[in-house]
């Protein structure tokens, strides 16, 4: 808007020169003329530094309050950072609460009292333990929603989904998923939104020491993470799950696994064959599966400029989807891929830029990877920062989609929906939906 103004204003300036210089007094022609060719090249100057100034901004700073919910940073640390202050004539006295007033507010205490009232809440038969991992059981008729970084004791591995309002169905049926086809596995399912009568049918279901529901609270970011369209709560689960376990499995609640225990493993420690160059989650961090669509036709050009890089870098490098993605938490994780990607997806102008959409796209423009008009906004943002730390390499962290070593596929709502009516009617069958390898 502010671009737009100066153009106008400078159009005006220029219709302004050419009436004075036509109708002006002719004694003093070359005076005003000089003096606004010299207002109209400071005026240049200042479209150029507005100009600058509005690049410059495209950087991805959040509120460092958000950091400490997400665990990157904790109460210690800041009080340790502010003790370094003090030290150094820096903000606050031996008798200031420790805890910087512009880094780390109210959350942090909030956290702590959070954690102190689910120790009271909770009752042990509310309580469920994945070695260790406590889940966030809440008293019957006391929904207690999560905000606070989970600092426990962590497992080795588990898979972590989401459900939100009306995806019960398919959160129950992968539940069941789980248990059948990798019963040593533990299974994560994040609240984020979901009525009580859903969740009361959910936890019918998951209701073992293996599975366990997270009421989530999302209202301590901005607004628009739960937004459906841009999912930007979406590496706010992964991250969530990466303190409670060394390495997770994140699928959608649609997703299927067709394949074993075994192979499963083999996909999480990287398994190396003979001649045959594999990624594996432990040997890069992260592992998923890429499609034929190039990075740059979905996702939007604003996008790259707040990861100062360019769209035509990512013309050949295969997008990633995030139906199934295994991450390892190490720091190379959490410092290179997770940190940017988060600080992306709680920046609106990042995430969801002016003119994006999730529709329309038009994928038979050529060349092929030209922006299709379709972003893929939290997914999008991943490709980049993916693609950033393995030099566009895409075998650093991918395999293709119709690899034989996919083991997994999707199943809508609505067929999970028919699924469990069915099973509700037939409760004698023992199950009408058997997991095959098909």
């Amino acid at each position: 808007m502010r671009t737009k103004h100066l153009i106008l204003l400078l159009i005006g300036v220029i219709i302004a020169t050419i009436v004075f210089i036509a109708f002006g007094p002719a004694g003093e022609p070359n005076d005003s003329f000089k003096n606004i060719v010299v207002q109209t090249h400071q005026q240049f100057k200042e479209f150029q530094e507005n100009l600058r100034v509005g690049l410059e901004r495209k950087k991805l700073e959040i509120d460092p309050k958000y950091l400490l919910l997400l665990g990157f940073t904790s109460p210690k640390d800041a009080s340790r950072g502010e003790q370094q202050q003090e030290q150094q004539g820096g903000i606050g006295s031996p008798g200031h609460q420790h805890l910087p007033k512009t880094d780390f507010p109210a959350p942090a205490t909030k956290a702590e009292q959070e954690l102190s009232e689910l120790r009271g809440l909770r009752r042990p038969q509310d309580a469920v333990t994945f070695d260790g991992l406590a889940g966030d059981r809440e008293q019957r008729g006391q929904r207690k929603r999560i905000t606070t970084p989970y600092n426990g004791t962590k497992i080795s591995f588990t898979v972590v989904t989401y459900v939100l309002e009306g995806q019960a169905a398919s959160a129950i049926l992968l539940a069941q998923n789980i248990a059948a086809k990798l019963p040593s596995e533990y299974l994560l399912i994040y609240d984020l939104g979901v009525s009580e009568e859903q969740l009361r049918d959910l936890g019918a279901y998951c209701n073992n020491s293996r599975c366990s529901v997270i009421t989530y609270d999302l209202s301590e970011f901005p607004s628009f993470v739960a937004d459906q369209r841009t999912h930007a709560y979406r590496p706010i689960v992964i991250k969530d799950g990466l303190m409670r376990a060394r390495s997770v499995l994140f699928l959608e609640n649609y997703m299927r696994v067709r394949g074993s225990s075994s192979q499963l493993h083999s996909l999480q420690g990287g398994v190396m064959k003979p001649g045959v160059k594999t990624a594996g989650v432990r040997s890069v961090g992260v592992l998923g599966w890429n499609t034929p669509t190039a990075v740059s036709s979905l996702t939007h050009p604003k996008m790259f400029d707040y990861f100062e890089s360019k769209a035509e870098d990512f013309n050949f490098l295969r997008m990633v989807d995030l139906d199934a993605v295994f991450f390892s938490d190490s720091p190379l994780v959490t410092e290179k891929i997770m940190l940017p990607w988060l600080k992306c997806c709680l920046t609106l102008e990042c995430i969801d830029p002016i003119g994006a959409q999730s529709n329309g796209c038009k994928f038979n423009k050529k060349p092929l990877y030209r922006y299709s008009g379709c972003h893929g906004y939290d997914a999008s943002a991943f490709n980049i920062v993916l693609g950033l730390n393995s030099q566009m390499d895409n075998s650093e962290y991918s395999l293709p989609s119709d690899s034989p070593r996919n083991i997994f596929y999707k199943e809508t709502l609505e067929q999970a929906t028919r699924i469990l009516e069915s099973r509700r009617r037939n409760s004698s069958e023992t199950s009408d939906h058997p997991f095959t390898d098909d």
